[in-house]
């Protein structure tokens, strides 16, 4: 790994062709979430007791639980009328709740030996849906959940915990050895001749654990403010909504043809490495805007915050004709 996801959006961002970032609107959000956001709002206790459908205790059972989950935490924007839904919930949040049932139905779905060789109709029965509809991009799923059992089998005696403990308590070390390990990890793309990373999954991997534990135990990271946000389709969409991010004439009218984007397409690394500099930039402002002693929120607070943010103003956000990026790839 040449560059993490920080450097490499400084990098993609200093030759950018189709993506800007307007510092006025940067500042802009940076005083709204200052004034507009308690400090509760960045709580990780929220990452829990807002979402019932994440696992709930600080226990080892609750990392291979996230482990799995963000194994399959990708591509969920639905085709027209075509939602992923379970429960009444949809996309990742169908995911999850997809989980909670096969648990309570007694099924070790979480566990590494388990499904290092679950096969396609057993995920679709497990995955099965309200409406028929399969998860999207359910055989790459079936593959992802076989070689990543297979890995943590292999090299961690079965448990993503080994992974957590053989990084120090560093929230870098353990994305290098997930980038090392886990292929279906590696979020990567070259831009004009220059390997970048992004790591989404594999980041939010990490903050899921910190979130989980709060910070203490097997998610103490002492570095874990050295990540980024994670570079998904729907952060660049609440960003563009809010003015912070900048579309050239031809990659506005591409997005608003809602046709896919090729994953590692300079459009699709543009936006995503905009949206973790635009994060960063915001937090920096946070933090000069912050009174003395107290701490401003980290990238994956803010990310955290905005991502709900979007999912509560949806309809507003779209009725603004604010894009997102269509990519169908197992990266995010």
């Amino acid at each position: 790994m040449d560059m993490l996801p920080k450097e490499s959006a400084q990098f993609v961002m200093s030759i950018s062709d189709h993506v800007t970032i307007d510092t006025n609107s940067v500042k802009e959000l940076a005083t709204r979430l200052k004034e507009s956001v308690t400090i509760e709002e960045y709580d990780l206790k929220k990452w829990k007791s807002d979402n019932p459908l994440h696992p709930q205790e600080m226990v080892e059972k609750s990392v291979d639980h996230i482990f799995f989950i963000d194994s399959l935490n990708f591509s969920f924007w639905p085709d027209m009328n075509q939602d992923f839904s379970i429960d009444g919930e949809i996309g990742y949040w169908a995911l999850c709740a997809a989980v909670k049932r096969a648990l309570d139905e007694k099924i070790p779905i979480t566990n590494s030996e388990y499904y290092s060789h679950i096969e396609l109709e057993k995920m679709r029965y497990l995955f099965r849906t309200d409406n028929g509809i399969d998860i999207p991009m359910l055989n790459e799923r079936v593959s992802i959940l076989n070689e990543n059992g297979t890995i943590l089998m292999k090299h961690f005696s079965g448990t993503f915990v080994n992974c957590i403990r053989a990084s120090n308590y560093s929230a870098i070390n353990l994305l290098k050895l997930i980038y090392n390990y886990f292929p279906s990890f590696r979020d990567e793309s070259e831009y004009k001749g220059k390997k970048v990373t992004f790591l989404k999954r594999a980041q939010i991997l990490i903050a899921d654990i910190w979130g989980c534990f709060e910070g203490k135990g097997l998610g103490r990271f002492d570095d874990i403010d050295q990540l980024t946000m994670f570079a998904d389709y729907r952060i660049p969409q609440v960003l563009h909504y809010f003015g912070v991010l900048k579309y050239s004439s031809v990659l506005t009218e591409k997005l608003k043809e809602n046709n896919l984007i090729e994953n590692g397409h300079p459009f699709e690394v543009e936006i995503r490495s905009a949206s973790i500099h635009a994060i960063e930039l915001v937090r920096e402002q946070l933090s000069m805007m912050m009174m003395i002693g107290s701490k401003a929120p980290n990238s994956i607070q803010i990310d955290f915050y905005l991502w709900g943010y979007r999912r509560t103003n949806s309809k507003q956000i779209d009725d603004q004709h604010s894009p997102f990026h269509r990519v169908r790839c197992i990266y995010y």
